[in-house]
């Protein structure tokens, strides 16, 4: 059984059980689950004993929800279940032993004065749309931005090669001036301050042509870097964090070949800053809950759900 096959027979086997009369009632083939909207807040995770759930369910407001929330499939109710759940119970502390794939500590060395937030804005970037952090922790001088995935087959690349061509903003997927502009990337066009800072953190430089241009498909890669580069206030420091991407390791997109995969290893062959791009997959965070009676329940339901099964580290 495929991937797609199998999670999605996981996830109508959970609807059937726990969300009876809550669905959308739309079965096609491929599609999975979708609550109707007046239920969207039953497909996050809370303790059977309803601990902490207002809490929990309020960690993303309405209104930052995405457009797929509903689906079973929605990996920001996934990241939702299991932060928002880590916040509420006061546990900030069971993340800091946990290990990126590179070795280095996933979050953090300690947990003094750490804060963590859902769909926080990044506003020092210049963007008409903000930039919204999955997961954002935060001390008084470092951040921490965790991208968070499930099914996707991608990061996010760059949409200005999907415009019309007569679009003023069109952009032929190389990094040099065409159409009627100025500079070479559209984005700095309109003054985003993206390449003010790319060339500090990968061997990209603003000031020559690139075909294509290496931020384009690494788009959501490198734009949750620069975020944990640049404090509230816009001040720029090397030092001050890492970017962290939790995907879920059976799905092929992330593994050997797969397009997700390829984005990852073209950022991290250009990474200037050691540290600076890290990941773990669902099933390695487990760990993080292996033996914490308030959290024990986590774990089981996230398996029930999802089927991760947990994945010591080696």
């Amino acid at each position: 059984m495929s991937y797609k096959d199998d999670v999605s027979e996981r996830l109508w086997a959970w609807a059937q059980r726990k969300h009876e009369g809550q669905l959308d009632g739309i079965e096609k083939e491929g599609r999975p689950p979708v609550l109707l909207k007046e239920f969207e807040a039953e497909n996050i995770l809370i303790a059977p004993d309803g601990l902490h759930a207002e809490e929990v369910r309020a960690a993303i407001p309405k209104g930052k929800r995405h457009r797929w929330f509903r689906s079973l499939r929605s990996s920001q109710a996934l990241a939702q279940s299991v932060f928002a759940n880590v916040k509420a119970y006061g546990r900030l502390d069971l993340l800091q032993s946990v290990r990126a794939e590179c070795g280095r500590p996933a979050f953090y060395h300690d947990n003094q004065s750490w804060t963590l937030d859902l769909e926080q804005k990044i506003t020092t970037l210049n963007e008409p749309r903000p930039t919204e952090i999955d997961v954002l922790f935060q001390s008084s001088d470092r951040r921490v931005a965790v991208e968070c995935k499930f099914m996707e087959t991608e990061f996010g690349t760059c949409s200005r090669t999907g415009l019309s061509k007569d679009d003023a903003q069109y952009c032929n997927g190389n990094y040099e001036i065409q159409q009627s502009r100025k500079e070479r990337c559209a984005l700095t066009e309109i003054e985003i301050k993206y390449w003010q800072y790319l060339p500090e953190l990968f061997d990209w430089s603003s000031d020559m042509d690139y075909a294509p241009c290496p931020f384009g498909e690494t788009y959501q890669l490198a734009r949750n870097a620069l975020a944990a580069m640049l404090s509230p206030t816009g001040e720029f420091d090397l030092t001050s964090g890492h970017m962290l991407i939790v995907y879920d390791q059976r799905n092929p997109a992330f593994q050997t070949r797969g397009s997700g995969e390829q984005q990852w290893q073209k950022a991290l062959a250009s990474c200037r800053v050691p540290g600076l791009l890290r990941r773990i997959s669902w099933q390695r965070l487990l760990s993080a809950f292996t033996g914490v009676e308030e959290l024990k329940w986590l774990p089981d339901e996230l398996e029930q759900k999802y089927g991760f099964l947990f994945c010591p580290e080696e």
